[in-house]
């Protein structure tokens, strides 16, 4: 296992072990981008694959929790009630089509060949956020309330990503980008982080305070706070809710574990 793991994250990593019925196989990754991610077991598999970078930055606590989160999350679910959600040339084609107004204005300041390179990252993003954002408020809480030797590193990478997040809050940035991909990415931002000040112990939401994107935030936060089922049942319709309020509806599909390639689960 990966040297310097703190107790609780063994900890984790071992209820995730028994919740799956499948073992853990670390694998050192040193060009990984983000310094932890869990690629889930396929059915003919014996173990989870957990790669990490192995520079020996203590984040990787964290990262390695909260992924472990997901997976012990979805398979404490009924095998019939697990779902993920995933993405199609049907969903692309309708994320194309509700951003068609602002290819053409985007064309001219990107080009058109490097235009063409944004459109599936900007997509992917966004899905990326609505998909890990809910479950992830109820993870993080999980991890804050049952392993406070871990609060530390947490409250250390919700500032991390805090500051990254907001580092985009920019009018520049908001007139090279598609304006719903845009304001939808700010208001997921605002929302987890406001429900994530209780937990970091400080303030997340200042560089929002003018933003646009507060009003429709503090709608998706109140979802949150709604949201009585702490499990995978509860985190796929607070998903589905966010993407309601967002438009998102068509951004993605849901399918049944069993339906979908075994991958990263996001």
């Amino acid at each position: 296992m990966i040297q310097g793991l703190l107790d609780p994250v063994r900890d984790i990593l071992e209820i995730l072990c028994t919740v799956s019925g499948k073992g853990v196989q670390a694998v050192r990754k040193p060009d990984l981008k983000s310094l932890a991610r869990v690629r889930m077991a396929g059915p003919g598999s014996q173990a989870h694959v957990l790669f990490h970078r192995g520079d020996g930055d203590p984040l990787v606590n964290h990262v390695i929790a909260n992924e472990c989160g997901h997976l012990i999350r979805l398979f404490a679910a009924p095998p019939g009630r697990r779902r993920v959600a995933v993405a199609n040339e049907r969903t692309r084609s309708i994320y194309r089509g509700e951003i068609r107004e602002d290819i053409q204005r985007l064309s001219l300041i990107h080009g058109v060949g490097a235009l063409g390179g944004f459109l599936p990252l900007w997509y992917e993003s966004v899905v990326f956020q609505l998909t890990r954002m809910p479950p992830d408020i109820g993870i993080e809480r999980w991890i804050h309330r049952g392993y406070p030797g871990l609060r530390e590193i947490q409250r250390m990478a919700l500032m991390e990503q805090q500051a990254k997040a907001a580092s985009v809050l920019s009018r520049g940035i908001r007139r090279m980008t598609p304006r719903k991909v845009y304001d939808v990415s700010q208001a997921m931002n605002y929302a987890f982080f406001r429900l994530m000040e209780p937990l970091a112990g400080v303030g997340l939401t200042a560089p929002y305070e003018r933003s646009l994107c507060v009003l429709e935030g503090e709608g998706l936060a109140g979802l949150a706070e709604q949201n009585v089922r702490d499990d995978h049942e509860g985190d796929v319709e607070l998903t589905r809710q966010w993407a309601d309020s967002l438009g998102l509806s068509g951004w993605i599909e849901w399918r049944r574990l069993d339906e979908v390639e075994a991958g990263t689960l996001h």
